[in-house]
């Protein structure tokens, strides 16, 4: 996809390019002006490989810390809902009712 200046100051800040990673990439950047891959530091620097869209390259990073993100949350809300299951990891336990005695089985009585 072709982006254009307006492109680049939206998704800057909705944060799904990184202010200071951009600038540090292109230093020299018009606000009016979309860079290509030439212009990258680390293209100069041969750091990358190039051929790619900068912008691309940046919303990549996005899409890849989000969906870090997300496969961590989903790992916590397995832990979660499996302490149920368990008596001593503090999930839902069987209640007592006020005044028995515990100490034996009462069942038998």
């Amino acid at each position: 996809m072709k982006y254009t200046p307006r492109h680049v100051k939206k998704f800057l800040e909705e944060g799904k390019i990184d202010p200071e990673l951009w600038k540090i990439h292109f230093p020299h950047l018009l606000p009016s002006h979309v860079p290509e891959c030439n212009e990258c530091e680390d293209k100069k620097n041969n750091l990358c490989q190039g051929g790619k869209n900068p912008v691309d390259c940046f919303l990549g990073i996005y899409a890849e810390e989000e969906a870090t993100k997300s496969a961590g949350a989903e790992h916590k809300g397995r832990k979660e809902r499996s302490r149920e299951f368990f008596p001593g990891a503090k999930g839902k336990k069987a209640k007592v009712p006020a005044g028995a005695n515990i100490t034996f089985d009462q069942s038998k009585m």
